[in-house]
This record gives C-alpha cells, structure tokens and sequence, in this order.
C-alpha cells in the first residue's frame, strides 16, 4: 500500500490534491484531519537526558560507584 501525505491550506472549502498515475483508475480512501492544535516543527525537539533520574539517585551509593559493575558480577554469577 502506497500512501500520500500533504499538508494544505484549506481556501473556500476545497483543498487540491495531484495523483501520481499509479492511483489512476484505483479506488483511494481520503481521510481529512485538522492540525490546527498540533505543534508545527520541522526539526525533531532535542532533548536530553542528563539529570532526568537525579530523582531515583541515592547518594549514599556513590562512593560505591566505582565498585558497582564488579558487585553486579558477583551477585549474578558468584565469586570467581
């Protein structure tokens, strides 16, 4: 399935949409939606995630940071 997707100004009613010849003579289904109350960006919203779980930190494992990937090793797998 092949679809189209054009943003148009609607003027008296009517918008004006140009089929490529490969729609000629096929049934199309036409669906209409407003985007009057979504926000128009051409670029994508950048973001980042620095800071976002500073809420789940505890501060008191900090000094044990360093240690962290050895203790995960040990509990998954038992002292070597």
């Amino acid at each position: 399935m092949e679809a189209i997707r054009k943003i148009q100004t609607v003027k008296n009613g009517r918008v004006h949409l140009h089929l490529p010849k490969q729609f000629w003579g096929q049934q199309v289904e036409i669906i209409v939606l407003s985007t009057a109350h979504q926000k128009k960006s051409t670029a994508p919203e950048e973001r980042s995630l620095r800071g976002c779980l500073r809420q789940y930190a505890d501060s008191s494992l900090i000094a044990r940071e360093h240690e962290a990937w050895q203790d995960a090793v040990k509990e998954k797998h038992g002292p070597c």
